[in-house]
């Protein structure tokens, strides 16, 4: 699930640089290749083909890096969506907790909420992170607040109608913890970036070798660049949770310190 995990976890420069590198020596080892092992008139033949290929390539390149990009950023979108239910569960829940009549019991839910909300901000990401779903730091914690909140909206015959309220919020507070979950475990698949590195990999072939003789090729090293920050953005986008573009538990923290 995680064979290329690692590079999302590096720093963004470090992934972009490590693909600049690769690109442009891509490129480069088919210019200089070419030159030494062909005539003139065979670097001219060779130039204007991989000229020609080049729309293509790119296109397919561009494709894949679009296509890669949308699913990403519509997982991470997903996971803040959840994340933000969460947080406004957790403000509603607080709201109807406070308006019932059992100040005790009032007391009790929103002090096992507030100690969910803050193991959620301070422990759970690196277990989501670390796709360790089966035990979030959090469980615990959660279902104490469950248990506190059906305990004081059902139990001493409360008849106070905010209790349904208590019950409601707290079940879209389980709907978007579930949700936040299963988004964690969005990625996108192996083969996928496999495809892309080796379109990226033939396009840089390509580009070093439309410009056999052209002199300086700095368009070269532009191209390279280019390539390296694309793939980089694909890499910090997925897995929601761990790449360098991640899902912010920030509206979590704020819930927490406002009850």
């Amino acid at each position: 699930m995680r064979t290329y995990a690692s590079l999302s976890d590096l720093s963004p420069w470090l992934t972009i640089a490590i693909g600049f590198v690769f690109f442009a020596a891509v490129s480069g080892i088919c210019r200089y290749g070419l030159a030494g092992v062909a005539s003139p008139e065979q670097r001219e033949q060779v130039e204007e083909h991989a000229g020609k290929l080049l729309s293509v390539l790119g296109a397919t390149f561009a494709f894949l890096i679009g296509f890669a990009i949308t699913i990403t950023w519509s997982a991470v979108g997903a996971g803040q969506d959840a994340v933000d239910l969460q947080a406004s569960s957790a403000q509603q829940l607080s709201w109807a907790a406070s308006e019932i009549h059992d100040k005790g019991g009032a007391g009790e839910v929103n002090r096992n909420l507030r100690d969910y909300l803050d193991t959620v901000v301070n422990k759970d990401l690196s277990a989501l992170a670390a796709e360790d779903f089966t035990a979030l730091p959090s469980a615990e914690s959660f279902d104490t607040l469950q248990n506190s909140v059906h305990k004081v909206a059902y139990g001493g015959g409360n008849t106070d109608p905010e209790a349904n309220g208590m019950v409601s919020a707290a079940a879209s507070l389980t709907a978007a913890q579930s949700k936040v979950t299963a988004v964690a475990q969005r990625s996108l698949p192996a083969i996928l970036i496999v495809l892309i590195v080796m379109s990226g990999t033939l396009l840089a072939a390509t580009v070093g070798l439309s410009a056999a003789t052209v002199k300086p090729p700095y368009l070269i090293y532009a191209w390279a660049f280019l390539a390296a920050v694309s793939v980089a953005v694909v890499l910090m986008l997925d897995f929601p949770f761990s790449g360098g573009i991640t899902v912010n538990l920030g509206p979590l923290g704020v819930a927490a310190d406002s009850i």
